[in-house]
């Protein structure tokens, strides 16, 4: 049975100032297909899905659907089209509650014509919810949310209205393993009823796991298109970047030196007893699954949480943090989860983010030296080896992968003696997770003590020196990470090796 392409794109070209976004690609979907769309950052793959859902004008190309020339102007055209979209940033409005989100772009059913019906606008929300068996609090405004419910609202609203052909573009980030095994059933069902999904992510197992061909880009191409099946991990890393999959983490180089970090019997609400230490020159990895308390331990040591009994000490003295900015001018930094929320500021410029750290250090008498401020920051971000245009442009501007570099350089800058990562490659891609490793491992070879938590096992396995595994704010067991793999990984999780 010869399967039909619902959508080709021929020839498709944007330019950006100084960069050119896609180079003239050509990509077919086929009809009940759930397509994988790979690449490095920067590759071109949000800018074609932006294309296709009116948002972005390109410069050249044909999009057609069924055979048939179309154009998309704008939004209205593309759902004119029945094309659906999930798309990286959730564009959610935080006071609104979870139902009117779940409709915005869409009609509000109405009474008497001009009226919004509540009542049917939360019944209809709910059919969608309980189609991918999900609980949402449809009343409770989106700030209140934890972003695995956002994440769940950006893809419930995808499902307001029916389409033929779904674009879904890093879905998953956000959610947890057994959230996001309701997505993949949800997708499967709708290849189940001839429908076309196009599944953007970094997940390369993600990847593997759901689609039926996937397509790698780079550089604004489209470099091939392969069966899943007859496809390895290996073999995506080696057509994204032109590395194997064995060369993904930096070798281990020296010991550990003198304790750096030491806690001793920490309890407050998500914390109960935990005691370790860290050395200089240690990556230490928080093991655990969701909930355990992993980010809650740092954001405790980082004094953005409280603590009810214990103590801290930093080579040896007492650490008291009574907030982020004395945990920082003390020597400790985190790379908090979130990174466009927490550790970012998207409207100004790299300088300024990359500094906005070490103020005090490169200001005289109240007043910035700019000319200083420049320097370092360049110096900074040639250290971590970040991709830009110009240092004057907005952080917002840069990829993914880039944005995580501004953030690391800003903490270059500060030359910690403790360094917390929260999920330190989280959206970021293949290639990029390469060189922020080797930062890492870089910071830890300069004496600097190391804590990490990542839901990547392959992470914490390829990049740590010991495991710290906690169940529920507990300490289960602490292992030296020689020959871990991730059954035993696993088991400690759980507590079943302790």
């Amino acid at each position: 049975m010869v399967v039909k392409e619902v959508l080709s794109i021929r020839g498709l070209k944007k330019s950006y100032p100084g960069v050119m976004a896609l180079k003239g690609v050509n990509l077919a979907f086929k009809a009940g297909e759930i397509h994988g769309l790979i690449g490095e950052n920067g590759a071109g793959k949000s800018t074609l899905i932006k294309i296709l859902a009116g948002i972005v004008k390109p410069d050249d190309g044909e999009v057609t659907i069924l055979g048939k020339s179309v154009q998309i102007r704008n939004s209205k055209d593309s759902s004119r089209n029945r094309l659906c979209f999930i798309h990286q940033e959730l564009n959610l409005v935080t006071y609104f509650n979870a139902a009117e989100n779940i409709f915005l772009g869409h009609s509000y059913p109405r009474r008497l014509r001009f009226f919004v019906d509540w009542k049917r606008l939360k019944a209809k929300t709910k059919e969608i919810t309980d189609a991918l068996q999900v609980r949402i609090p449809l009343d409770t405004p989106v700030s209140y949310l934890s972003a695995v419910d956002r994440a769940m609202v950006a893809i419930a609203r995808a499902f307001a209205v029916s389409g033929d052909i779904y674009f879904m573009d890093e879905p998953a980030t956000a959610l947890t393993d057994i959230e996001k095994e309701k997505l993949f059933r949800v997708i499967k069902t709708l290849k189940s009823q001839g429908k076309t999904v196009v599944y953007v992510s970094h997940n390369l197992d993600d990847i593997l796991d759901i689609t039926d061909r996937i397509t790698v880009m780079r550089d604004g191409t489209v470099v091939e298109c392969r069966e899943t099946l007859e496809t390895t991990k290996d073999d995506l890393i080696r057509s994204m970047i032109g590395k194997s999959l064995e060369s993904a983490f930096p070798s281990r180089e020296g010991k550990a030196g003198a304790v750096v970090f030491k806690a001793g019997d920490i309890h407050n609400e998500s914390i109960d007893g935990l005691s370790f230490d860290v050395r200089a020159g240690e990556i230490l990895g928080i093991g655990g699954l969701v909930g355990a308390g992993r980010t809650e331990l740092l954001e405790t040591i980082f004094g953005a949480r409280g603590k009810d009994s214990g103590t801290f000490t930093l080579n040896g003295v007492p650490f008291r943090p009574s907030s982020p900015r004395s945990a920082i001018e003390q020597g400790v930094v985190l790379v908090p989860e979130e990174r466009r929320k927490q550790g970012l500021v998207l409207s100004r410029s790299i300088y300024e983010n990359i500094s906005m750290m070490s103020l005090g250090d490169i200001s005289n008498f109240g007043f910035l030296n700019h000319r200083v401020i420049r320097n370092r920051s360049e110096e900074a971000g040639e250290k971590v080896r970040l991709k830009c245009s110009s240092y004057s442009n907005h952080v917002g501007t840069l990829s993914g992968g880039n944005q995580q570099k501004v953030v690391f350089a800003k903490t270059v800058l500060q030359e910690p003696k403790l360094l917390l990562l929260d999920e330190p490659s989280k959206g970021v891609d293949v290639g990029a997770r390469f060189e922020i490793y080797s930062i890492i491992r870089d910071l830890a070879s300069r004496g600097t003590a190391v804590i990490i938590v990542s839901s990547d096992f392959n992470e914490v396995l390829g990049l740590t020196d010991r495991i710290l595994f906690i169940k529920e704010g507990r300490m289960v067991s602490l292992k030296d990470n020689i020959d871990m793999n991730q059954e035993k990984y696993l088991n400690c999780c759980y507590g079943r090796d302790s």
